[in-house]
């Protein structure tokens, strides 16, 4: 809880202060002390009050969906319960405004309870960045009637989104690996060969008179043509080299990495699992954890736990990460390809090396 006070207005109550106290020191009565004595005690009684409809407010909120999809718009709901014998008057919200927009729920609005009374205030909601952190009334605030003192006192229940990221091709042009080749075996669906291979077809216009074979062309009585093989790739392994900051310092940047991270981390996935090919993902999801995507299906198990799935659960994993990614992977194929995706780095910089 934090107090704060008016300039302004603690400049009024010192006037009128003082003013009741030259009052009743020079002319005395009745009046002139139950003037001084109200102004004394306005404060402590203001105080008290605003307390009592601290502890006797009940706030839940909720938004319609378990998992949000980063930009799109979702129902907000806020149920408040005055349960004391006193009514709140013109309590006000402190938002979480850096990370979400939240449609006609605004800051400068003003909430008043009866006594046992219930209100419930709904909103549009739109979050801003992919990842899990907390959105929609963040503190309340009350004001004493004469606007001397503002306390301001975060919610008992805090709402925390998971929101996923966006499908993109951010990652297509650092993971164009295509001309990388080796005896893995993994076939590309999209590239070929230079050369020409064993498989036949019949000739087509526009192919090359390089590629007929024309013995089996004069055998056939018909021209035929070398098919190029699939050009064969790598097997891949991404490691994902997300940072560690406590929840109380994930900040407004904080967001903004880790939204471009899980973004940058579900575009490299599906670049490899809409060709079918094989890649690997180390990442932690509290101990250090490995997938396989390799079709549809299975980048869609990573993509449902990669919003709220990536964190240390205790700074001897994230030194173990550090560990395994200074040591180039242990024990590593050194026929594959390896690469780290690095979340402290800004977008434009080398965000994904090969190590």
């Amino acid at each position: 809880m934090r107090i704060t006070f008016s300039k302004k207005g603690v400049l009024y109550y010192l006037v009128f202060l003082a003013g009741s106290l030259v009052l009743a020191s020079f002319y005395g009565g009745p009046v002139s002390f139950v003037m001084l004595y109200g102004l004394l005690l306005i404060l402590p009684l203001s105080l008290a009050y605003i307390f009592i409809n601290i502890v006797r407010l009940s706030l839940y909120q909720e938004i319609e969906v378990h998992k949000l999809s980063k930009g799109d718009t979702h129902d907000y709901r806020i149920m408040l319960e005055n349960t004391g014998f006193l009514p709140v008057h013109k309590m006000s919200f402190g938002l979480y405004k850096d990370r979400c927009d939240m449609g006609n729920l605004s800051e400068e609005d003003r909430v008043s309870i009866g006594i046992f009374g219930k209100k419930e205030i709904t909103s549009g909601i739109s979050c801003k960045y992919a990842g899990a952190y907390n959105v929609g009334v963040e503190h309340v605030f009350f004001q004493d009637p004469f606007k001397i003192m503002k306390v301001k006192y975060p919610v008992k229940y805090s709402f925390r989104a998971i929101v996923s990221p966006r499908i993109t091709d951010i990652a297509d042009s650092s993971l164009d690996l295509e001309n990388l080749i080796n005896s893995s075996g993994l076939k590309s669906k999209r590239l070929y060969e230079e050369t020409p291979g064993s498989d036949m077809r019949a000739y087509r216009n526009g192919d090359s008179l390089s590629s007929i074979n024309w013995k089996v062309s004069a055998r056939l009585s018909e021209l035929m043509v070398r098919v190029p093989d699939k050009m064969e790739k790598r097997t891949v392994t991404l490691v994902l080299g997300a940072v560690n900051v406590p929840e109380r310092d994930q900040d407004t940047e904080y967001l903004r990495k880790r939204d471009y991270f899980l973004e940058f981390v579900v575009s490299a996935a599906w670049h490899f699992g809409q060709q079918g090919i094989p890649v690997r993902l180390i990442y932690p999801a509290g101990v250090i954890k490995e997938s396989v995507v390799d079709s549809h299906d299975s980048f869609l198990e990573f993509y449902n736990i990669v919003a709220d799935g990536i964190f240390y659960g205790a700074d001897e994993e994230y030194e173990k990460m550090q560990e395994f990614v200074k040591n180039g992977g242990n024990k590593r194929d050194d026929m594959d390809i390896w690469l780290l995706i690095r979340e402290d780095m800004e977008p434009g910089e080398d965000y994904c090396v090969s190590f």
